[in-house]
């Protein structure tokens, strides 16, 4: 790599060396290598000159832009670790971030500063007062910081709180190479960034191209549910390489029709939750790109494993892959032992990749980042909590978790946090979630015992969405007047599954429009698909709780009873039962 173990280095020194190369467009505008670099030095020297030291943490709160890339390379560039918190997030958890990171200064502009409830302690950099006065460029990179951090990620905790894990320089440089090595990317390279920057993906579509010479295309902030806008950049901008969770992948096609194609892409890499051989089977009918199955927690940044999936035949079964450069793996049996061959067992992962640790968490971090007892270096292993075994061609096979902890859509999510936030706001005594379906039909069921009469359940929904990620907040809520116990007096999860899986298939049909006319199939649909069963003509879908994969179930859904094609824009134009209602009935007419 360019810049050895140094992001900012290697950035700088790709950046200078090729002036008059297109780094990133965003809204069909290019950016050139220097004028990227004369953006973010200046912004360096502002942070430097605002009070930020070599070491500190800085919060970037801004949407999806060229303004958020440049502030995260920004403060990289001035010795410190950026900590990307999403705009989308409830503001009671963003203020939860800033408190547990204790940021030296946040990067944000005038309309989303209004949100940051931080008061004079805590100096915002608005990025509207920071263009650049000149083209020159000064910087002097800081001694020493392969092994600090330059990044800090938080996912779901299990005690309420999301963790954060601190990502030095090496960590993060060793997975671009090992990218690089793989699937090469060029100045002919296009990469979409569109992953959400709570999810450690977005790494790799900001900094892999831009530090191998290829071009980042910005994604317009918000409209990464859209398929057929993400279709339709790819295709105007020539994207190459695309990542996208499993989740989205799915999306992706069920979006368009089977004869559209995309043989423009050259290479596909998604992740973070399972990918089933069928999925493989439909993308690669639909596209000559390879697929390549990522895998890895945060911890250990980025991905470990790497497993492109073949062709002819398709595989019966999916893989997550062997060690990817600089990591080591152990499966590890319930007492630290290696298991033999073939013997499902704890995944356990050392090297390079390692984070540092948990930000303010030293028990957790004794606890899940323990001493390398197996390969004698010296070094540390990472307790994956995953379980995992080893197919007979070395690869391996992923088999679920230890512990509480699922993945929906990419994002990693402890379910002790939902359970936790509705005891300790939400006005439950007890609580339980359980999740059925996979990839766009993933939902969580909550079993919560909740006293306090009528309004206690909307009251608890309400709490949730006001402290939780959207998609954190379960599917359906469901009093109980107990959890079932399994004979050791603990919560019967097997059982709470069984339930879960039942409230899924209670839903009865939907009837034809004739019967009982357009608005009611529109509103029995969307109260199914959004489990709001007080929903109302003139309540937003995704404010009611939609996404963009409720979105597409409910309009396959539409398209099926009423035997018309409906683009997912008809939805995001009209996103209340009336205002889809008439644009519908004119074209029922």
């Amino acid at each position: 790599m360019p810049g050895g173990n140094r992001l900012d280095v290697a950035l700088y020194r790709q950046l200078a060396g090729y002036p008059d190369r297109i780094a990133l467009i965003e809204d069909g505008k290019g950016v050139t290598g220097k004028d990227l670099l004369i953006r973010v030095t200046h912004l360096c020297q502002i942070l430097q000159n605002s009070g930020m030291h070599p070491g500190d943490r800085v919060a970037v709160y801004l949407n999806r832009s060229s303004e958020f890339i440049v502030a995260i390379l920004a403060v990289v560039f001035a010795g410190g670790s950026h900590v990307a918190i999403d705009v989308g997030d409830p503001p009671e958890r963003t203020r939860g971030m800033l408190e547990d990171c204790d940021p030296r200064l946040v990067v944000t502009d005038r309309a989303l500063s209004g949100r940051l409830d931080v008061g004079p302690r805590l100096p915002l950099i608005l990025v509207e007062d920071c263009a650049p006065t000149s083209d020159s460029i000064a910087w002097e990179p800081v001694v020493d910081l392969e092994d600090e951090p330059a990044v800090v990620i938080y996912t779901s905790g299990s005690t309420g709180a999301p963790k954060a894990s601190l990502i030095s320089h090496r960590a993060v440089t060793s997975r671009l190479n090992a990218l690089q090595h793989s699937h090469s990317l060029g100045p002919s390279d296009r990469m979409v960034h569109h992953t959400a920057c709570s999810f450690d993906m977005f790494l790799i579509e900001v900094y892999w191209p831009l530090i191998f010479g290829a071009t980042v295309i910005v994604a317009e902030h918000g409209r990464q549910r859209e398929p057929e806008y993400l279709a339709r950049l790819m295709r105007d901008e020539g994207v190459t390489v695309l990542y996208c969770v499993v989740s989205l992948l799915d999306l992706f096609l069920l979006a368009h029709d089977e004869k559209v194609r995309f043989d423009s892409l050259r290479a596909v890499l998604t992740g973070g939750e399972p990918l089933s051989p069928e999925l493989v089977r439909r993308f690669q009918a639909r596209s000559t790109a390879s697929l390549t199955n990522l895998y890895g927690p945060s911890e250990c940044t980025i991905y470990c494993t790497a497993w492109e999936c073949p062709r002819d035949p398709a595989p019966d079964a999916v893989l997550i892959g062997q060690a990817i450069a600089d990591t080591v793996l152990w499966i590890c049996d319930e007492n630290g032992h290696p298991v033999p061959d073939g013997a499902p067992g704890e995944l356990y992962i050392g090297g390079t990749g390692l984070a540092i640790g948990y930000l303010n968490r030293p028990e957790l971090t004794k606890e899940r980042f323990v001493p390398d007892h197996l390969g004698g270096s010296g070094g540390r292993l990472y307790r994956s909590g995953d379980l995992v075994q080893r197919e007979p061609s070395g690869d391996l096979r992923f088999l679920g978790r230890v512990d509480s902890q699922v993945k929906i859509r990419g994002y990693r999510i402890e379910l002790g946090e939902i359970e936790a936030t509705a005891v300790r706001h939400g006005g439950a005594r007890q609580a339980a979630v359980s999740v059925t379906g996979s990839g766009a039909n993933a939902r969580m069921t909550a079993f919560v015992v909740l006293p306090g009469g009528s309004g206690a359940t909307d009251r608890l929904r309400t709490a949730l969405r006001e402290r939780l990620p959207s998609y954190m907040v379960p599917t359906v809520l469901r009093t109980v007047d107990a959890l079932p116990l399994t004979q050791n007096g603990k919560i019967d999860r097997e059982l709470l599954a069984k339930w879960a899986v039942s409230e899924a298939m209670t839903s009865a049909p939907v009837g034809a429009a004739g019967a009982q006319g357009l608005e009611g199939v529109i509103t029995e649909i969307w109260r199914r698909v959004l489990t709001a069963p007080d929903l109302g003509p003139d309540d937003d879908f995704f404010e009611a709780g939609g996404d963009s994969f409720k979105a597409v179930r409910a309009v396959k859904q539409l398209e099926s009873v009423l035997k018309i094609p409906i683009s997912m824009r008809e939805l995001l134009r009209n996103p209340t039962i009336t205002g889809l209602t008439a644009a519908l009935d004119r074209r029922l007419l």
